[in-house]
């Protein structure tokens, strides 16, 4: 290659970089300004005008990345759940239980904000589903017993997170990922004692 080819590369993947980040960046603003409306309005009642208007953004910028409300709403859960399967899958649910638990208290404290108000305007399917899915995705074999544990544990996940948050995060972290441990280890010692 020469260098004139060489150059011509490299200013054409600075190119595509900035593009990429524009994007995001993009991407990022419409999906806190659906959330932030959503503090003070309806879901049904927000609209695209309004949504974009917050954003800071054109309508061909809105209708580039989505194709509605709900594609928006989705979008920013499955980033909160790949952040919060992510954490989680550092640790093993049962041999390192607080570890398992603390990653997921410790990653909900950050989007708590967002996750209140899917909560309050019920959107807890579309989150038990993200949840799922990403759990199933993650997993090499996909078996009968391997998907229905997955299910078991994303909604026992989804149950006690979702309670938390609607209760208004009392506990900490901390706390949470004790109690959770202890109902693990309390399971896991009936189990094996039988």
């Amino acid at each position: 290659m020469s260098e004139e080819e060489v150059a011509e590369f490299q200013r054409l993947e600075g190119l595509r970089l900035s593009n990429e980040e524009s994007n995001r960046i993009t991407r990022s603003s419409i999906e806190a300004a659906l959330v932030l409306l959503m503090k003070d309005q309806a879901f049904e009642d927000i609209s695209i005008t309004g949504i974009v208007k917050r954003a800071g953004v054109s309508r061909t910028a809105y209708y580039r990345n989505y194709k509605s409300k709900e594609d928006i709403l989705q979008s920013t859960l499955k980033e909160i759940v790949d952040k919060i399967v992510t954490a989680m899958n550092l640790h093993h649910p049962i041999r390192n239980s607080y570890d398992y638990w603390l990653a997921l208290f410790q990653t909900l404290e950050q989007h708590m904000d967002c996750l209140r108000i899917i909560l309050k305007v019920n959107m807890a399917d579309t989150i038990l589903n993200e949840m799922q899915n990403a759990q199933l995705n993650t997993t090499t074999e996909a078996s009968l017993l391997t998907n229905y544990a997955t299910y078991f544990w994303s909604g026992a996940i989804y149950s006690v997170a979702a309670n938390w948050i609607r209760g208004g995060a009392k506990q900490t972290a901390a706390e949470m990922a004790t109690v959770c441990y202890k109902i693990i280890e309390a399971v896991d010692g009936d189990y094996c004692g039988s």
